[in-house]
């Protein structure tokens, strides 16, 4: 990925030394043009090329570096009393991964032609459904079963509003899941084939994602309506009520004809 993010980023900023002919009118299909950019959806490469002086359709991939986010979580389980042994299961040390790859096709639409490069865009945003990876830990889970092999019951703590199982090692799996494809509508100002050799294009838009899914062992886990009241890390709210994936993305552009 660094050679092709590398090689790209030549491409574009050698064409700064190349003749900067504008050109007023896109002819169906006569010009091609490619694309470095930057923002939520992580890295993106692309390719572009206008159908019209009104419509210009794009294909592009984003690599999404992998972002941690780390954290405790309150786990709710109470203790485990063996003997004279007790063990309090407080906090589950999470952290979460970001890193993915997505592709997308989009048409952009500019209402004023060629006079004005404002535009309003729609796609379509695909890739695997998983859009965070979860791990975590807590020592004494891991403490209990090592000190107690014999000990058989399976340790399920309640995280939020969410039934995790621990195993053995005292670490717990799971996954954040959406939509495979997901529509995406957006704005901004700029063409990724540009009147010039070189331009600028800044994008804001969104993706609707659909609701998020909590998966543990390629199972989904349904909240429990029970346990509502005792969670309070809100990890519940978030899933339940973030349905859009918001896009803010800066792009450097060339024309290569």
């Amino acid at each position: 990925m660094k050679k092709l993010l590398f090689v790209c980023g030549i491409m574009l900023l050698g064409l700064q030394h190349v003749s900067a002919q504008k050109i007023d009118d896109f002819g169906v299909f006569q010009h091609f043009g490619a694309n470095l950019g930057v923002g939520t959806e992580g890295i993106s490469v692309g390719v572009a090329t206008p159908i019209t002086n009104y419509l210009e359709a794009s294909f592009g991939v984003n690599f999404m570096p992998g972002f941690k986010i780390k954290g405790d979580v309150s786990l709710n389980v109470g203790s485990v009393t063996i003997g004279p042994d007790t063990y309090r299961f407080d906090k589950l040390k999470l952290e979460g991964s970001l890193a993915r790859t997505t592709f997308d096709f989009k048409l952009s639409a500019y209402p004023f032609g060629v006079s004005n490069d404002f535009f309003i865009t729609a796609g379509l945003s695909f890739g695997g459904k998983e859009i965070a990876k979860l791990s975590g830990h807590n020592d004494e889970v891991a403490r209990l079963y090592r000190e107690h092999p014999e000990y058989s019951e399976e340790i399920t703590a309640i995280v939020d509003e969410y039934e995790v199982k621990i195993d053995r090692q005292g670490n717990a799996e799971g996954e954040i899941r959406v939509n495979a494809v997901r529509p995406y509508v957006g704005l901004g100002y700029g063409r990724l084939v540009p009147k010039g050799r070189v331009g600028f294009r800044v994008e804001l838009g969104c993706q609707f994602m659909g609701k998020m899914k909590v998966y543990q062992n390629d199972q989904q886990l349904d909240v429990d309506k029970a346990l509502k009241d005792k969670g309070n890390d809100d990890i519940s709210k978030i899933i339940d009520k973030l349905t859009v994936y918001p896009v803010l993305k800066f792009t450097l552009t060339g024309r290569i004809l």
